[in-house]
């Protein structure tokens, strides 16, 4: 008999909880929830530690001042401690890591994750506003 691997053992307990949820590939799923798309990354060789992202949240202009950009990102995440937010390829990607005891505890935070990362994301828009480009996912 196959054990399912970590990843698919979130797939299940997310979809039992009604949440929009597709495997991407072995470790990685995608997460649908006011129009937004979060991505799930769960590495099998490590069920104890799971990464949700929101990415390309804002995208900078040409003309975008990085060193506001940075500072902006920076007290995001003084603010919002849990999250993290990276700046790259002139997208701002918003994240949170949790080590875990398994895929029951990590299915539970899941909801609250989701929220904290709209938080970071509503907090970056209101001090540089909605970026250059809407989010395509």
């Amino acid at each position: 008999m196959q054990t399912d691997t970590p990843l698919e053992l979130y797939i299940e307990q997310l979809r039992a909880q009604d949440i929009d949820i597709e495997a991407m590939d072995e470790q990685a799923a995608r997460l649908r929830q006011d129009e937004l798309e979060f991505v799930l990354v769960v590495a099998a060789d490590e069920p104890a530690f799971f990464q949700l992202m929101l990415p390309g949240v804002w995208q900078a202009a040409a003309a975008t001042d990085r060193s506001l950009l940075l500072e902006t990102a920076n007290d995001v995440m003084n603010t919002i401690k849990a999250a993290k937010l990276v700046v790259h390829n002139e997208a701002v990607h918003v994240s949170v890591e949790q080590f875990v005891e398994g895929p029951d505890q990590g299915v539970a935070l899941i909801p609250g994750l989701m929220e904290l990362l709209k938080s970071a994301v509503a907090e970056f828009q209101e001090r540089l506003g909605m970026g250059e480009a809407p989010r395509v996912h």
